[in-house]
């Protein structure tokens, strides 16, 4: 099994014109699975449709923080409605961002204790997005009682933040900003983290690693990602892809 991209956004403008070329270069680079994800209504059913082209392609359909404000009875059905595909994988991506604040605190919170609560009904896994917001989110994950089936994606904090998330039943993915020069907290926490909980991500376009900023983000580019990765668990890259891609089939149930 070689890596698996565990958060991607494939059906994003950035990627219109070449989105067969950029499969190509992942899959030369080692790559064989995406989860593609969703950000709002719209944007989770365009990531369906991929997935439905794609066999390789599985999808995750959710509402981000920074669209909740637009959240409202239709749309969040709609979502539940998609989340019945065959290849819809999981819920996402979910979470809070008061870094940006696009949508209001409280209208993050109400809309992703909506999608804590269909977590529940339907046991598909959560992609959790927080940016700034790691002490209110735990505390309405412990409102709500764990543990949780998910991750953590893009994780941005350090090791003690991590083991309370790990403690919640969640997996944490780490992406481009673990290659960057500054973040030695962020691969502290990395090092940290137990091999059976890790996963990996670009978060494409977004977030490059450091050989590549400034560029688009794509799927290929997790390599960077996963040799720094492996260099601080004292693994080869080959075993830690073997790892990290049989606990995104565990979680994510492919």
């Amino acid at each position: 099994m070689g890596f698996v991209d565990t958060h991607v956004h494939l059906h994003f403008p950035e990627y219109r014109e070449d989105l067969n070329v950029v499969l190509e270069r992942a899959q030369k680079a080692g790559l064989e699975l995406f989860m593609n994800v969703g950000t709002d209504v719209k944007s989770s059913e365009e990531s369906l449709a991929l997935a439905e082209k794609y066999p390789f392609v599985w999808a995750a359909a959710g509402i981000h923080p920074h669209d909740a404000k637009n959240a409202d009875r239709e749309s969040l059905s709609r979502i539940a409605e998609i989340l019945s595909h065959s290849k819809m994988a999981a819920i996402g991506e979910v979470g809070l961002d008061f870094f940006r604040e696009h949508s209001p605190r409280e209208k993050q919170i109400e809309v992703l204790k909506v999608f804590l609560d269909l977590h529940r009904k339907t046991q598909k896994p959560l992609i959790i997005h927080c940016r700034d917001a790691y002490e209110e989110l735990l505390k309405i994950l412990r409102e709500k009682g764990g543990p949780f089936q998910g991750v953590m994606h893009c994780f941005s904090s350090d090791s003690n933040v991590m083991a309370q998330f790990l403690d919640l039943g969640f997996s944490i993915s780490f992406a481009g900003p673990l290659t960057y020069k500054k973040n030695d907290a962020l691969r502290d926490a990395c090092k940290a983290c137990p091999l059976d909980r890790l996963l990996l991500e670009t978060d494409g376009p977004f977030l490059p690693p450091q050989s590549k900023r400034g560029q688009r983000n794509e799927p290929a580019f997790l390599l960077e990602t996963a040799e720094t990765a492996s260099k601080l668990h004292g693994i080869s890259l080959q075993e830690l892809g073997a790892r990290t891609s049989t606990n995104a089939l565990r979680l994510f149930r492919l």
